[in-house]
């Protein structure tokens, strides 16, 4: 593990080891106690020699618990260290997991990879792991007992490090089936409480319970292959080191009898191939947690390669004259179509381009590779000539306003959210972002205000509220760029006519707006429009001249925004309604108007 190996873990590291070092000599005091007692006190009869070692042995003992508990706490603390270095990095991964590669059945692996790295660093592994290496000094005491006590005990180690080789290989594959099988249930799980609604007002609940079930049993089976592999392997390897001890006392009784050793022998051999054996036993024993935080570090790394990590780049001025879109392809994670290709258009500051076209034409694609938030397959997309990437994401962020087509809030107050769960916000940026949102009688009328929280999902509001509020936070801070997704998909007509003066009012502050609608009266506060058909943008150009070319007209000013029509509700031998922004215009070409 490359990252554990910097100097402050390879620091620790050493420091731990030196104390295992000294506690496995201390535990070496059990059995030249007992070999003291049978081989002196007992011929002598000497009471003061009895008490003497009886003194000496517990002294030892207390700095052995003493050393114990402080490697223990340094253990402990090593998973912590490991737990907070990683810790930022993997809710990066979680952040961006979706946005930059496929969407998986469990996007929350990261957390429980970094779970099981931080557990297994902090449970009895490592001890296990730390006081390998001692196993030779303990052969290598009781080669000087006798020769046969040192090659019966090496016999033991060579076949429990067998044991060990067997466990891992039959543990390999039902690791990673059991790791797969989890997070596969643990995916339906939380889909299921995603749409909870759905599946209980169309009463799917019985079949969903179904595929759970089928999954839950594929874990448990998974679950139940590991651990019997592993507690097949775990009970040969006790039952092995039981038996060696009593072949050890049989071995000492022998030569005790043919005058090869003395008494104290018997025991104090038992002993030491106890102590030798016993972390070759722990390591069996904790074998399936050091396989599965190998695994999940595995994990980690590929995930974090294919992702990347945020790089430092020169911070530049806020972006306040231009937005130039050149030959944008973008593509989405996982895939290998493009969504959108070769849009090109330019706006100044104060500009606002409508998106319209049919449902799947790329809109909300586009919308997305707009705020950096789909990376460009080719192409650009530039703020006053600096490619997005040229910015941090939290340097950028700070100039854009995006309102996705699912206005998704955070649990906290409307204020926290308004603000972007800034560390200290100022009240009244937060009260000038939903006033230009039109939004603050919305919260004023709340029974806590800007202090009311939201709830999970912001389930305490309605979407027309939601909606509301995300276009507040879109609008926190001025931005320079704001992209509104569908904003007006969950608005009456009171909160569209909101949404449009919202929409004027940033633009004449100078800011770029690029709104996507089905619904014309949005495009009411637009000076451009873009046409998208099948991922491609087919007319671009000022509004009116680019909806009279696609035979859509402005509702009049008598005229309240009202809800879409499509064409087969025209009436006959007449254009679509106006309030359409749908065209089937077969053109396949970028027309500027």
């Amino acid at each position: 593990m490359a990252y554990l190996l910097r100097q402050e873990f390879r620091s620790a590291l050493i420091r731990v080891g030196i104390l295992s070092a000294v506690l496995n000599v201390l535990m070496l005091g059990g059995s030249f106690f007992m070999l003291l007692v049978y081989d002196e006190v007992i011929p002598s009869r000497s009471v003061p020699t009895l008490v003497g070692l009886l003194v000496m042995i517990t002294v030892v003992y207390i700095f052995q618990a003493l050393l114990d508990l402080v490697r223990s706490r340094a253990i402990f603390q090593f998973g912590a260290i490991i737990d907070r270095r990683l810790a930022d990095q993997v809710f990066h991964l979680i952040v961006r997991h979706d946005l930059r590669r496929a969407k998986s059945a469990d996007g929350m692996q990261p957390v429980r990879d970094l779970d099981q790295i931080r557990t297994f660093f902090s449970g009895l592994g490592p001890f296990a792991l730390l006081d390998l290496p001692w196993v030779v000094l303990f052969l290598a005491i009781l080669y000087i007992f006798h020769v046969l006590l040192g090659l019966l005990a090496t016999a033991g180690v060579i076949i429990l490090v067998v044991l060990t080789y067997f466990t891992n290989k039959m543990t390999k594959a039902p690791s990673i089936q059991s790791s797969a099988a989890g997070s596969a249930r643990y995916g339906i799980a939380t889909a299921s409480r995603r749409n909870a609604e759905v599946i209980y007002a169309l009463g799917m609940e019985k079949r969903i319970s179904a595929i759970w079930n089928t999954s839950s049993q594929r874990a448990l089976d998974a679950s139940d292959q590991l651990a019997r592999v592993g507690g097949s392997m775990s009970s040969i390897s006790k039952t092995f080191r039981m038996l060696l001890q009593s072949l050890m006392l049989a071995t000492g009784a022998a030569l005790v009898i043919t005058d090869q050793a003395s008494g104290g022998i018997i025991i104090a051999s038992s002993i030491l191939s106890s102590r030798a054996l016993a972390p070759v036993e722990q390591v069996i024993a904790h074998w399936s947690g050091f396989v599965s935080s190998r695994q999940a570090w595995n994990r980690l790394q590929l995930i974090i390669e294919a992702i990347g990590s945020e790089r430092d780049v020169m911070p530049l001025p806020a972006p306040s004259k231009s937005l130039s879109v050149e030959n944008l392809t973008a593509v989405p994670p996982g895939s290998n179509k493009a969504a959108i290709s070769d849009v090109t258009f330019a706006l100044k500051a104060g500009q606002v381009l409508g998106i319209i076209g049919p449902s799947g034409s790329g809109k909300t694609s586009l919308a997305r590779a707009l705020t950096g938030v789909w990376l460009p397959a080719r192409g650009s997309v530039r703020l006053d000539s600096s490619a997005l990437d040229q910015w941090a994401a939290e340097d950028i962020g700070r100039h854009i306003g995006y309102v996705p087509q699912d206005a998704e809030l955070f649990d906290g107050t409307i204020a926290q959210n308004i603000a972007r769960f800034e560390e200290n916000p100022v009240a009244s940026a937060i009260i000038a972002a939903a006033t230009a949102a039109n939004a603050h009688e919305l919260v004023a009328a709340l029974p806590q205000g800007y202090d009311t929280r939201i709830g999970q999902d912001g389930s305490n509001l309605s979407a027309g509220q939601r909606q509301r509020i995300a276009l507040a936070r879109a609008l926190y801070g001025d931005p320079f760029l704001i992209v509104l997704d569908e904003p007006n998909s969950n608005l009456d007509t009171n909160g569209e006519i909101a949404l449009i003066d919202a929409i004027q009012k940033a633009a004449a502050r100078g800011a770029i707006v690029l709104v996507s609608a089905h619904r014309a009266s949005v495009l009411a506060a637009t000076t451009h429009i873009l046409f998208v058909s099948d991922g491609r943008p087919q007319l671009f150009g000022p509004r009116d001249q680019v909806l009279e070319r696609l035979k859509i007209a402005l509702p009049g000013p008598e005229t309240q925004p009202t809800p879409p029509v499509t064409e087969d509700q025209a009436p006959p031998n007449e254009a679509a309604p106006s309030r359409s922004v749908t065209s089937n215009t077969p053109s396949r070409k970028v027309q500027s108007v």
